[in-house]
């Protein structure tokens, strides 16, 4: 019978030491570009991994040089950088040209043309 109290006593201190799952979340974005016409995109983030991607074309594109924190989410790609300001929803991009595209993001679920994980 104290072997059997020991086992259980010994599984249940081992549960909280699991790894954490991800938990990827993702964003309902838009900026104004550089001629004035509103472009939407979803981007998804995953704040244990310090991940973050693009959805283009049913496809994630992972970006760069990632860093997420309590206040920011920061990541480039190849022909432009993103800053998300996580406190009020507000999104700046640096396109290679130079200059600064403003616009805003909200959380939303997954668009349906995301792929499964």
């Amino acid at each position: 019978m104290k072997r059997r109290g020991a086992l259980v006593t010994a599984a249940m201190l081992t549960l909280p030491l699991a790894p954490a799952l991800a938990d990827q979340r993702w964003l309902a974005c838009r900026y104004t570009d550089a001629r004035g016409a509103v472009q939407n995109f979803h981007m998804a983030f995953d704040d244990i991994r310090g991940t973050a991607a693009l959805l283009d074309a049913g496809s994630l594109v992972e970006g760069s040089n990632t860093t997420i924190n309590f206040q920011s989410l920061r990541t480039r790609f190849p022909s432009f950088s993103v800053t998300y300001n996580r406190n009020d929803g507000a999104l700046s991009i640096a396109p290679p040209g130079g200059g600064m595209l403003i616009g805003d993001c909200r959380r939303s679920a997954p668009p349906p043309t995301a792929p499964r994980r």
